[in-house]
């Protein structure tokens, strides 16, 4: 009985599956929805030194994006086309900085997908978008991890950015 049992137990372990989980369709799409490099990073830092110093700007920004910060379909597009629509001021700033709401959104929604999916991942298998099929996924996703620590201090500031 204790044989078969250690039997049973070894070709359990032996048997289990060995491939890598592919992070959700929906996660690939939001990871590769613009390209991730240094010059998108600058500009996102400049936004977000920018609209710490101007306090209209920001008050502006915190209205607008009041009712949205908790949906949780929404989109990088459909962030930066409420500020477009409701926030001027902030608009102003992201033109100072050379690039659209929409763009700023959909990087850092990229980046906050790359990032949680490199932490929900199983030990030993980190850096599995980075593995995707898809090339634009993979090169964001290591883009990102060269630049780990600039990514997360964006997304960070992203994150209490409607505060």
């Amino acid at each position: 009985m204790a044989a078969t049992l250690a039997v049973i137990a070894l070709f359990g372990f032996t048997a289990a599956p060995t491939t890598r989980a592919e992070a959700p369709e929906k996660e690939l799409k939001v990871a590769g929805a613009i390209p991730l490099n240094t010059e998108l990073l600058d500009k996102m830092e400049k936004f977000l030194s920018s609209i710490k110093s101007d306090a209209a700007a920001k008050a502006e920004l915190v209205a607008g994006i009041k009712g949205i910060r908790d949906n949780p379909n929404l989109t990088g597009e459909a962030w930066g086309s409420v500020i477009s629509a409701k926030c001027p001021k902030t608009v102003e700033i992201f033109q100072a900085s050379g690039l659209t709401p929409e763009e700023f959104g959909k990087a850092a929604f990229a980046i906050e997908a790359i990032i949680f999916a490199d932490a929900m991942a199983p030990p030993g298998d980190k850096d599995n978008m980075a593995k995707s099929e898809d090339k634009a996924v993979a090169a964001n996703a290591t883009f990102v991890a060269a630049n780990k620590a600039r990514a997360e201090a964006v997304y960070a500031n992203f994150t209490i950015l409607g505060l």
